[in-house]
């Protein structure tokens, strides 16, 4: 990312408490000015952009699937882990954001590079 870059945070950002995403949910953080989807994957919690590179549908209003989460407008899946497609109709990745658990506090930073896996 480059030091210009309006996007998200190079510094890890207190988003939510552990107990404030149950495992299968995802909710709606902040990184940067960036609105990210934050999601519990059995315990392990991922971070995406929360726009549907499809559409303009906020991601976290969706389903979360394994470690895929569904957009809630026309099903396109994308990977928590990379942000990478999943599911059509969405043919572009959306950002990933990293992710770390201190105690009960989960922080998010990012995002990192686009993956297309």
């Amino acid at each position: 990312m480059s030091p210009m870059s309006s996007l998200g945070s190079d510094d890890w950002q207190l988003v939510a408490h552990v107990f404030d995403v149950k495992p299968g949910q995802v909710i709606k953080v902040v990184v940067g000015k960036d609105p990210v989807c934050l999601g519990n994957v059995d315990g392990e919690f991922l971070a995406i952009y929360d726009i549907c590179s499809h559409e303009y549908v906020e991601l976290h209003e969706g389903w979360l699937e394994g470690d895929e989460v569904e957009c809630p407008q026309h099903g396109s899946k994308f990977s928590m882990r990379t942000g990478a497609v999943r599911g059509l109709p969405a043919t572009k990745p959306v950002p990933a954001y990293e992710t770390k658990v201190e105690g009960e506090h989960v922080y998010v930073r990012g995002p990192v590079p686009v993956s297309s896996s």
